[in-house]
């Protein structure tokens, strides 16, 4: 008779234990997805910034070609909300390197949004590509014709 009250006596810890655990193992679950789709993101801006610095590495290349370049790279993720920036206006003939940066605030791109802290930081890239067709010693475009 002992043995049969006992296990009645353990019959809702199951359900007390579930009950603690399943918080835990969600919000454990949502941050690992958080963490995922993080690096995901950061591969997406780093495509798009490397994109941008190709399509300004390009002979004859205006601010137009990078940011549709970019622009191609971030709508092939669904992202939206981020913010270019290039040298590409600044450049002279002679001067050698690309630059394009690309960065989106983290809350813009979440599934959580703050809920696990996400929005505190910006995810930003930085691709530098040498021009071609520039001539280092005295700016004219390499090619003889």
């Amino acid at each position: 008779m002992i043995i049969k009250r006992r296990r009645h006596m353990r019959r809702g810890a199951a359900v007390v234990e579930t009950a603690v655990v399943a918080p835990i193992l969600v919000l454990g679950m949502l941050g690992m997805m958080e963490v995922g789709w993080a690096f995901m993101l950061r591969q997406t801006v780093t495509l798009a910034a490397r994109e941008g610095a190709r399509a300004g590495a390009l002979p004859g290349a205006e601010y137009s070609d990078i940011q549709s370049r970019v622009d191609d790279a971030m709508r092939a993720a669904n992202l939206e909300g981020y913010e270019m920036t290039t040298n590409i206006n600044d450049l002279g003939p002679t001067d050698l390197e690309v630059s394009v940066t690309v960065s989106i605030p983290l809350d813009r791109a979440t599934f959580t949004g703050a809920m696990l802290g996400g929005g505190s930081f910006d995810i930003s890239s930085t691709a530098t590509m040498r021009r071609e067709g520039i001539d280092a010693t005295n700016g004219s475009s390499g090619v003889e014709g």
